[in-house]
């Protein structure tokens, strides 16, 4: 070769940075079209629930679910039976009131896996099956564990337990001739399960189709 020509190591990285963008060119699309349906994929921030197994003891539930990021959520829960029938002196009513904090372990996808919680709650009932009627109120706090697992698009499975501590201070009275008499005022405490729960999820608020990002 000529001395003002170029070396054969020049010629040789010449030869091959056209290979080496064509093979950029050619998994470029890949990553475009990865990347596409990865963004298409529904990122929902708000999940609306009720526990199926409270709906099937007459005790209608709603929760609503916020995601805060991958992480983390929080939780609301409501619960309530309102039934009476005063002929037979039958009671049975209940309402719940439970926030709750939860803690989701590395998922592929979000609302998809394993979470710990920590809740507290509230309720007020009164309960009388025709010969002694129990009014009172009862406060509960704990840690939850359970698991989130999608069946359609926008639905979902949640099944779930708590355990904790439950404090509950009420009053013991009996129906005769159309009166409620009052008897005592009795406290119990009770530590172990507190919450059970197989909730259907419906997921909403997708941020992807929205633009935003995770």
């Amino acid at each position: 070769s000529s001395p003002g020509g170029p070396s054969d190591a020049s010629r040789s990285g010449a030869a091959e940075s056209p290979s080496s963008e064509m093979e950029t060119s050619r998994t470029d699309p890949a990553v475009r079209k990865e990347t596409t349906v990865a963004e298409r994929e529904p990122l929902h921030r708000l999940a609306v629930k009720t526990n199926l197994l409270y709906d099937a003891v007459l005790m209608p539930s709603l929760e609503v679910e916020y995601r805060i990021d991958d992480r983390w959520s929080v939780n609301l829960e409501g619960d309530v039976a309102w039934w009476k029938n005063d002929g037979r002196h039958r009671y049975y009513q209940l309402a719940t009131v439970s926030p709750e904090g939860r803690y989701w372990f590395g998922t592929r996808k979000p609302w998809h896996g394993h979470y710990v919680g920590l809740f507290a709650g509230g309720s007020w009932y009164d309960l009388e099956n025709g010969k002694r009627g129990y009014k009172g109120e009862l406060l509960i706090t704990g840690l939850s564990y359970g698991y989130m697992f999608p069946v359609g698009r926008n639905l979902s499975f949640e099944a779930g337990i708590g355990l904790g501590f439950l404090h509950t201070s009420y009053e013991e009275y009996l129906p005769i001739d159309g009166h409620y008499v009052y008897q005592r005022t009795s406290r119990t405490d009770y530590f172990g399960p507190v919450k059970l729960k197989f909730a259907l999820v419906w997921r909403l608020w997708n941020q992807n189709r929205e633009g935003g990002a995770r």
